[in-house]
């Protein structure tokens, strides 16, 4: 794995279990006001915000235990907190069944839980379903969070360009795939030469679909 890298007081390097907790906080915290969230909970409320947390938590610790690529962000001034994460999806890395069932079986309390909030959203389905079209052996990015107080300063830039150096090592795949329901969103990935390939409009907001080619795949 990729060693620890400092910038600007700014340390990015994988997530440690120890951390696990912290970085679930600044993931909710960041995606409160996100729209697909919004449509299935709200997270200003305790309940929803419990059951969620447990959810994200098990994302979480089933994608470290398999080597899915999970980093966390810490300032030298907050007292060794993270302060974001992105999690980078690999097509080559699954995880096994038993593992996967071992993770699940302490969480499925939440999990029933959260299950009439998707019922009532089953609409959003259609709006997160990938295009037909993707390219085989694609990453995802599957979330990017900073902690409100710590936006602005970077580290969603720097997060970005470390994904890209992580699926750029990968000869085989042709880019990074993820989708978003916010234009702020939209406009920020596009900065970073992602391209949309589908907007599907919902009864609240429109879900954009987006790729980034990596180098030896796009031509340039």
């Amino acid at each position: 794995m990729e060693m620890a890298e400092r910038a600007n007081n700014i340390k990015l390097d994988y997530l440690k279990p120890g951390d696990i907790e912290q970085a679930v906080a600044v993931f909710l915290e960041a995606f409160k006001t996100e729209a697909f969230t919004v449509s299935l909970l709200n997270l200003d409320n305790q309940k929803d915000y419990d059951l969620y947390f447990k959810a994200v938590k098990y994302k979480l610790s089933l994608y470290l235990e398999t080597g899915q690529h999970v980093f966390s962000v810490q300032n030298n001034d907050s007292e060794g907190r993270v302060t974001g994460l992105f999690i980078l999806r690999s097509p080559q890395v699954k995880a096994p069944i038993g593992l996967s069932v071992r993770r699940i079986i302490p969480v499925l309390p939440a999990f029933a839980r959260l299950l009439p909030n998707y019922i009532q959203a089953a609409h959003l389905g259609q709006a997160a379903k990938p295009p037909e079209d993707l390219p085989g052996g694609h990453y995802a990015l599957e979330g990017l969070a900073v902690a409100p107080e710590y936006q602005g300063q970077g580290l969603a830039r720097m997060m970005i360009e470390k994904a890209d150096q992580v699926v750029a090592r990968d000869k085989s795949s042709p880019g990074i795939y993820l989708y978003t329901g916010d234009e702020k969103n939209r406009a920020i990935y596009e900065r970073f030469a992602y391209k949309v390939l589908k907007t599907v409009p919902t009864r609240s907001f429109t879900a954009y679909h987006m790729f980034k080619w990596t180098k030896q795949f796009s031509g340039s």
